[in-house]
């Protein structure tokens, strides 16, 4: 059985971190649909996960979250450093990252859409969903009192090395595809890229993106077994909401392998690309999504 107060509690600051989450959505729906313009949409999708981040760890609406019964200040547990760290500093690039690709170039995502406000608002409620259940993990465990949090360990350890080299990998994919787009030119719409990490992967970024999100899971996920310290019996999150913060890397793979990600660029690339000899041969060599050795194909 599980402390009705402390669930109420975990409960509050998730629904309060979604609040803050939709309603900058709504908020960001409101001035693009005026303007018709998508350049604001990834910037804000990364402004509502830092908004986010720091809801669910600081708990604004309650300053009293902060001290103990004595008035001291409790302090934060490293894993939620960690986890709230690790998460502003991938939105942070991210959403300078897409906001100036979406300021050159623009996204033919919304070409059709942004004159269409039901679907547009649609597209925004989508992110909303995004933000929401990707970080799902790490606004779990800052509800969690950072007194209550088990010790770092050795899932703590793993998940930050393959947060790191996922983060990694994301970047380095992403800076090689902007220094041969810069090469390439006039060219870009005639070639593609196949060096570097490309030629392990047709998506190293996407890739390392997925990659990261499962290593947050399973740092943030240390604490779900946190008990009452007065029960030990009793564990401060309730299983519903262990069981949904698995969603989130799975959530996140499926989105870029089955909906939005690989299979748009793949559709694209294949119209764009369709008389391009050497884009077939690379495409059958090269695996789509997890990085491998490129197998030769016959001529």
């Amino acid at each position: 059985m599980i402390n009705s107060g402390y669930v109420s509690e975990a409960t509050k600051v998730l629904m309060t971190t979604l609040l803050a989450d939709f309603g900058i959505q709504l908020a960001g729906f409101s001035v693009s649909a005026l303007l018709q313009t998508e350049k604001f949409y990834d910037l804000l999708g990364s402004t509502a996960f830092i908004v986010c981040t720091y809801v669910s760890l600081f708990k604004p609406w309650n300053d009293q979250d902060q001290y103990n019964a004595a008035g001291h200040y409790t302090a934060l547990h490293p894993r939620q450093i960690l986890a709230s760290s690790t998460t502003v500093i991938w939105a942070l690039y991210l959403g300078s990252f897409l906001f100036n690709r979406a300021l050159r170039h623009g996204d033919k995502r919304f070409d059709r859409i942004k004159t269409r406000p039901r679907r547009f608002f649609f597209y925004w409620h989508v992110q909303g969903v995004w933000v929401a259940l990707t970080a799902l993990p790490v606004y779990l465990t800052n509800s969690i009192p950072g007194e209550a949090h088990p010790p770092i360990g050795l899932r703590d350890i793993l998940g930050f090395v393959l947060w790191g080299g996922g983060f990694a990998f994301e970047i380095i994919a992403n800076y090689q595809k902007q220094c041969w787009r810069k090469e390439i030119g006039r060219d870009y719409k005639r070639s593609f890229i196949s060096t570097g990490l490309w030629s392990l992967s047709r998506h190293p970024n996407y890739f390392g993106e997925c990659i990261l999100w499962f290593g947050s899971y399973l740092f943030s996920s240390g604490a779900f077994s946190a008990v009452l310290s007065n029960n030990p019996e009793q564990t401060i999150l309730s299983p519903w909401m262990t069981r949904l913060a698995v969603l989130s890397p799975v959530f996140v793979t499926v989105l870029i392998t089955r909906v939005s990600g690989i299979p748009l660029l793949e559709r694209e690339n294949d119209r764009r690309l369709k008389d391009v000899v050497a884009y077939w041969k690379y495409k059958k060599q090269t695996s789509m999504f997890v990085p491998t050795w490129p197998h030769p194909v016959a001529e």
